[in-house]
């Protein structure tokens, strides 16, 4: 299942609303440029892996949130 650019925008600008933070703040927390930041937003750009792994700690969200994956339908392996 491939997640659209648009998605993971949809869902930055979401969490970054409910934390109540400017771009500013949350390149701040992140250590992402706001522009990039941005262009995420905006769905201009892919975000990257590693960039990611920065948003889903600073929004205390696990990984697959960003791309609208339902963590609760992964089948755990022992």
């Amino acid at each position: 299942m491939t997640c659209s650019t648009e998605e993971v925008a949809g869902c930055i600008r979401a969490e970054r609303a409910r934390l109540g933070w400017t771009r500013a703040k949350l390149a701040q927390e992140s250590g992402i440029p706001a522009a990039t930041l941005g262009a995420y937003e905006k769905g201009e750009n892919r975000i990257t892996l590693e960039n990611a792994w920065k948003l889903a700690d600073v929004f205390g969200l696990p990984i697959g949130k960003l791309f609208g994956r339902d963590e609760s339908k992964c089948k755990k392996v022992n």
